[in-house]
């Protein structure tokens, strides 16, 4: 360690002699001497992170560019966890690995596991956003998803809420909490994710508003109804805590599974089948559209705007 310290103390002086008089060279001497004593320093080797080209190194080199793009951590995580069981299982280096391997392993899965083929097709995706960086990157020669045809599966249509039926899960909210949540839900279309990172600081009662960050990084203004807005600021006023959250629950911000929990819950009382969150973006956006306005407008206001 000190051997190194002082090959750097040494290299700054010598470019400052002859630049500057003995005494200033003496005083960034001094400085230097004293603040690297503060910490520990070793040379910097490249040399394995460069050259980890092992299946797993190159899915956290994809797992990190997906990062700096703004994926969010569940999807990361869903990416990490898919793409990783599919390696261990094929045990083969990335170049090698063909359109059969992945088929095969689809249908081991589907047989063996009793995946239902909507589950399959998640997989497929994911597989085919990591072979296709890796494609991309000049890091394989073929893709071997590239042949992989959707699988397909029958798809449920997501109903939206009903009037009556939201009206039934106000009715059943005991504290002004869950009401204000369930409004704010349903007036802004926020995800769950973006509603439980969001801060009292964050909405602004003047103009009835909040930004939000949603997906990919990417901020949106979302507004709130006359209605919203009373029953949140009810909400903050009752509240005894000092937690910036905008949501709390037991004195801790609300995550994403205690927002689901309080709407699923509201449902189970109010006797609404299949509620949760996710259904109050889904009806936001059918009211707005019945009500005349245009897919684009719609698609910004919930984050899906490019």
């Amino acid at each position: 360690m000190e051997d190194i310290r002082s090959s750097i103390i040494q290299q700054v002086i010598g470019a400052l002699q002859g630049r500057v008089d003995d005494d200033t060279c003496n005083l960034v001497q001094d400085v230097l001497v004293m603040q690297l004593n503060r910490y520990e320093i070793q040379e910097r080797c490249t040399e394995v992170s460069i050259r980890d080209d092992s299946a797993r190194g190159l899915l956290k080199k994809f797992l990190a560019t997906k990062r700096v793009e703004g994926t969010v951590d569940s999807t990361l995580q869903r990416y990490a966890d898919i793409n990783r069981a599919l390696l261990d299982y094929l045990g083969k280096p990335l170049g090698e690995i063909t359109t059969y391997d992945i088929r095969f392993y689809l249908s081991s899965r589907r047989q063996l596991g009793k995946v239902s083929n909507r589950t399959l097709d998640g997989m497929r995706r994911c597989y085919s956003s990591f072979f296709g960086w890796l494609a991309a990157e000049g890091l394989i020669q073929h893709n071997p998803c590239a042949a992989l045809a959707q699988i397909k599966y029958r798809k449920v249509v997501k109903k939206p809420y009903s009037a009556v039926e939201m009206e039934k899960i106000r009715k059943a909210c005991d504290n002004i909490r869950d009401l204000a949540l369930a409004d704010f839900l349903y007036c802004t279309g926020c995800r769950v994710s973006e509603v439980s990172r969001l801060d009292i600081a964050d909405i602004d009662f003047d103009r009835m508003e909040c930004v939000v960050l949603g997906k990919g990084n990417k901020e949106r203004k979302v507004y709130l109804t006359e209605v919203a807005s009373m029953h949140l600021q009810e909400y903050l006023v009752s509240r005894k805590d000092s937690n910036e959250a905008l949501f709390i629950g037991r004195g801790k911000r609300l995550g994403k599974n205690g927002i689901e929990s309080i709407i699923k819950k509201l449902g189970e009382k109010a006797g609404v089948e299949n509620s949760h969150p996710h259904r109050y973006r889904r009806t936001l956006a059918t009211n707005l559209l019945d009500r005349g306005m245009n897919i684009q407008d719609v698609a910004a206001i919930l984050g899906h705007a490019e």
